[in-house]
């Protein structure tokens, strides 16, 4: 596994798929490969503690993308756009407030836009343009907020499968390597782990959840129309 040899990524991957020698290993996913290994390998290896793998770009200077794929209920990014008219998230690592705010508040939309089996780069998640054509094409008359709540229905459905199944709050965090901080370059010195607790219970207070739990609050579950969960997380 040389930079730049494609053969031998190929036939890798061959062997993740059919499970073949170290391909058993690796199929298991970045965080269990690395446990099995041992020794620093958990703390060279970049996850999140669910078991997320981020994408191919280094995450620590687009916190962004690293608090979604910390919080992400799924195994990579649900959400990396940032509220209309502030800069992008690749310019906003060292803010957690601007973060949190522009996770929390389109989370909903972002995940109506994956819903409707659109892309995000043409539409620009205009809501408005996906409620007019979501009623146009069924006959419904939803408002913008009707809209966006299909969204929110499906991540607080997501949060809550994982906290059933016993993901919660404390697997809202990186790992060593994937949480370190740039010890040179423009963002050096600048980490996401001294702010991930406020960061995680503001982002929590912002979608209507619990802060010391992670568990959506039953009336953000009635008010979603998902009251029959209610008490499988609570």
């Amino acid at each position: 596994m040389t930079w730049g040899n494609v053969d031998a990524t190929k036939r890798l991957m061959y062997k993740i798929a059919r499970r073949e020698g170290i391909g058993d290993l690796l199929a298991e996913g970045i965080m269990r490969a690395s446990q099995k290994i041992g020794g620093e390998a958990a703390n060279a290896a970049i996850y999140t503690l669910k078991g997320n793998a981020p994408r191919g770009h280094d995450h620590r200077t687009r916190w962004g993308e690293l608090f979604d794929t910390i919080v992400s209920n799924t195994g990579t990014l649900e959400n990396h756009v940032s509220i209309s008219g502030q800069p992008p998230y690749s310019s906003i690592a060292g803010n957690p407030e601007k973060v949190v705010e522009g996770e929390a508040f389109t989370k909903g939309v972002m995940i109506l836009n994956d819903c409707l089996g659109n892309c995000r780069f043409p539409t620009g998640l205009d809501l408005t343009m996906f409620t007019n054509a979501l009623n146009t094409v069924t006959g419904w008359d939803l408002s913008k907020e009707e809209t966006n709540n299909v969204g929110l229905r499906a991540v607080n459905l997501m949060k809550a499968f994982n906290l059933r199944s016993k993901i919660g709050k404390d697997k809202d965090a990186p790992s060593e390597r994937y949480g370190s901080t740039h010890i040179d370059g423009p963002y050096k010195g600048i980490g996401i782990k001294p702010h991930l607790e406020s960061m995680l219970n503001k982002y929590y207070r912002l979608m209507g959840w619990d802060e010391k739990t992670g568990k959506p609050l039953p009336q953000t579950l009635k008010k979603l129309s998902l009251e029959h969960i209610i008490e499988d997380i609570w």
